[in-house]
């Protein structure tokens, strides 16, 4: 039989196509290749969340793993239920009333979507992240799906004022905005999905 893919919809159409994105006259290198650039809409929200962090903690930690799923489906509730249950899980055992993440959603090759997860951490609470992989690990396989991939040097830690360890990360993360796979989904789930945290007012940064 031929195959078919799910409906395909579009994000909004700004592609920065320029290894190097100036945001706020900040200049952070981007992960842009020959044919394919990098969504506008999902690099801002990226950059807010890590904004956002490092606004209340001195150290973040960045964890990167990717996640399939066994069969298709057009909307995003497994990713989403992992998420209420991570966070859930996250304050519980360590207090953590912050955590920053972001998620995209993929289709190219494969007949099931899969999905690029970046969480973001207070760096004093957690400084490793073998115990949060390992859960994640657990939870989804407990319900039926494959292992969770986890990328070479999946995290790194970001300090408050290191330019170096920012650009760092927000390159790692910057490779899920990229324009390749995106879209094929049911009309009214998303692409992509962040935490919404919000910025703090104070100068103070927690150290613990």
């Amino acid at each position: 039989m031929p195959r078919t893919w799910p409906q395909l919809t579009t994000l909004d159409k700004t592609v920065i196509r320029e290894p190097v994105w100036c945001h706020q006259n900040v200049e952070l290198d981007i992960c842009v290749a020959k044919r394919s650039g990098c969504y506008l809409a999902i690099l801002k929200p990226i950059k807010q969340q890590l904004d956002a962090m490092l606004s209340h903690y001195s150290k973040v930690l960045m964890v990167r793993l990717d996640l399939h799923v066994c069969e298709y489906s057009g909307d995003n509730k497994k990713i989403s239920y992992l998420m209420k249950k991570l966070k859930k899980s996250l304050n519980q055992k360590y207090g953590m009333k912050h955590v920053g993440y972001a998620w995209v959603r993929e289709l190219e090759t494969s007949d099931s979507q899969h999905y690029h997860l970046a969480l973001l951490l207070n760096g004093h609470k957690i400084r490793y992240p073998q115990k949060i992989i390992k859960w994640i690990e657990q939870f989804w396989q407990n319900r039926g799906e494959p292992k969770p991939f986890t990328p070479k040097n999946c995290y790194t830690m970001i300090y408050w004022g290191d330019h170096e360890s920012y650009k760092k990360a927000f390159f790692r993360m910057s490779y899920f905005a990229k324009e390749r796979g995106k879209g094929h989904k049911d009309l009214a789930a998303n692409n992509y999905s962040t935490s919404r945290l919000i910025c703090s007012n104070s100068d103070r940064r927690n150290t613990t």
